[in-house]
């Protein structure tokens, strides 16, 4: 599966999972990066909104950007898969994965980080 691709089946998924709505409502604009591909994912409410294709220039316009190597990527969501990879809270600590425009920003990452994890581990379902 191309890098990011699966963004796109864990959005269906986690959108009619009743668990997901049950972390709460989560409202941010997040970039996810791997090597060159880029894609702006949308958190609204209780939902995944949008995800779209986005150049380099676009990240400015993202409040948090999650950036890993595609080869960083695909080792994460085997090991999530597996159940022996850390969270992106751990990870973020350990590797600075994370970045945001300002402490506000970064707030929301610590804030919707649960929202976040559902979206990568349902990834990890389908990528890996």
């Amino acid at each position: 599966m191309a890098q990011l691709d699966w963004l796109d089946g864990a959005r269906q998924a986690v959108n009619g999972d009743p668990a997901y709505r049950k972390l709460g409502s989560a409202d941010v604009v997040i970039g996810f990066k791997a090597g060159r591909t880029l894609r702006r994912v949308t958190l609204e409410a209780f939902e995944i909104g949008a995800i779209e294709p986005i150049g380099e220039d676009d990240l400015r316009d993202v409040e948090l950007v999650i950036e890993m190597t595609p080869r960083d990527w695909t080792s994460y969501l085997k090991r999530r898969k597996k159940g022996t990879g850390p969270s992106l809270l751990s990870l973020d600590t350990d590797r600075e994965i994370v970045r945001s425009r300002n402490v506000l920003d970064r707030m929301k990452f610590e804030r919707y980080h649960l929202s976040i994890q559902a979206l990568v581990d349902k990834g990890a379902e389908l990528a890996a």
